[in-house]
């Protein structure tokens, strides 16, 4: 009887241990899951299912196309682009990408065509950047040709390719407008607080380059920078400054998410 009662006891005690041994490897890859889902490597496939219309501003859209959430910390080097106007009134979420300018670049220089033309495409009335490149080169024959002569624009046009990114994230990228620009700055807390998280550049109170030209044929030598520092006649954060086309403004590049 004892005998029995031992092979009972040792039957029930491989029992138990089978089962915390599967409830340890259940355990294991719910956190290995969530803790991909922290760090930021998700394991979506590509951006093809990916809603970009349920992004945040501030949210990360990562080099394989998926989106994190703000509220995440990202992996270093994860990150393509934050989410700057989420999508609405028919407008497509906007990110920026988290790379800026390193220094400060000429709109264009002196001996481009687009120095000295009346560029009226790109005046102000102009507020969806995307085909901003076009515009410039329908009126400037040089720009294909000679892009170095367009320093602020072709940073902004090969931000993919001089930060790595492939597949759906290798075109797109674009300069963008002062409306453009004017929205960053109005969630610029938000947008700033992620490009920190994701080890990017920040707008802090800088002078960034628009793709837009003064409005003026007598003034078609300057562009416009937008300022993302207190405007001291008016108090409010952010404001567009014109400057000769060959100055220097820090450039970032944009990109439509839908």
């Amino acid at each position: 009887m004892k005998k029995h009662r031992w092979f009972a006891a040792l039957a029930v005690m491989v029992m138990a241990l089978a089962v915390a041994g599967c409830s340890d490897g259940s355990s294991g890859n719910e956190f290995a899951t969530g803790s991909l889902g922290e760090s930021g490597n998700s394991s979506g496939a590509g951006n093809s299912g990916v809603d970009y219309s349920k992004c945040v501003v501030g949210d990360f859209v990562l080099k394989d196309g998926t989106v994190l959430s703000k509220d995440k910390t990202p992996e270093s080097d994860t990150v393509a682009a934050v989410i700057v106007r989420a999508a609405a009134d028919g407008k497509p979420a906007l990110g920026v990408g988290i790379v800026h300018s390193t220094s400060r670049l000429a709109w264009c220089t002196e001996s481009a065509a687009g120095y000295s033309t009346d560029i009226t495409s790109l005046h102000s009335t102009y507020k969806d950047g995307r085909d901003g490149w076009e515009k410039l080169k329908a009126a400037c024959p040089d720009a294909e040709s000679n892009p170095e002569n367009y320093p602020a624009w072709n940073y902004s046009l090969t931000y993919a390719e001089t930060n790595g990114l492939t597949g759906d994230l290798a075109t797109g990228w674009y300069f963008p407008t002062l409306e453009e620009l004017a929205t960053i700055c109005k969630n610029k807390t938000a947008v700033d607080e992620s490009l920190a998280k994701a080890g990017g550049s920040t707008f802090g109170t800088s002078g960034y380059w628009s793709c837009i030209q003064h409005s003026s044929e007598k003034q078609k030598h300057y562009a416009y920078l937008y300022i993302f520092d207190i405007n001291p006649w008016t108090g409010k954060e952010g404001c567009s400054s014109e400057l000769h086309k060959s100055g220097n403004g820090y450039v970032c590049s944009v990109r439509a998410f839908n």
